[in-house]
């Protein structure tokens, strides 16, 4: 499957879509259901981006925005330095314009296969102290290797069921 698929899959979810957030409700850990389903009540306005060189998604609420960048695989670490550094420089791009913005962006990485929770969530950039700085507290920073370059390690993401229960409750 192409990655827009999963850019799809995620939007409705964050979007609310009823159908969507049941199935993926099914496969979270049975305390973070509720607050799964609670997106069905209160969603994000979801965009998806137009274009290679800008996030994927775009999720906005009254308490939280989120620029998004999905990723998907197979194998549950993902290299920024593959397909010739362009991953890696769209990173940096992508965190100098959302911290012009005060934002930071998120890394949703998507476990092909995967049986239970198939989401989880990295940030990368800085943000100015408030409730996104909390939230970015939350998500776990996309990890460099010795040469500096990004990868991401699937066990080391933050599930989108507890960043879903966070913004939906406050809590973890």
């Amino acid at each position: 499957m192409n990655g827009s698929v999963y850019e799809r899959e995620l939007a409705s979810i964050l979007s609310g879509d009823p159908g969507s957030v049941e199935r993926y409700s099914r496969r979270v850990a049975q305390d973070t259901q509720q607050a799964v389903t609670g997106l069905i009540q209160r969603p994000f306005y979801v965009v998806r981006a137009a274009g290679s060189l800008g996030a994927d998604l775009v999720a906005v609420r009254d308490d939280y925005t989120l620029i998004i960048e999905v990723k998907s695989s197979a194998s549950r670490r993902l290299s920024f330095s593959e397909a010739s550094y362009k991953r890696q420089e769209q990173a940096e791009r992508l965190v100098e314009r959302c911290s012009r913005a005060g934002l930071f962006l998120t890394y949703a990485f998507r476990l092909k296969n995967a049986r239970e929770d198939p989401w989880r969530l990295f940030s990368l950039g800085s943000v100015r102290p408030g409730r996104m700085a909390l939230l970015k507290a939350l998500i776990p920073e996309v990890e460099q290797t010795r040469s500096g370059n990004y990868h991401l390690v699937w066990e080391h993401g933050v599930p989108l069921s507890v960043v879903i229960d966070y913004v939906n409750h406050g809590t973890v």
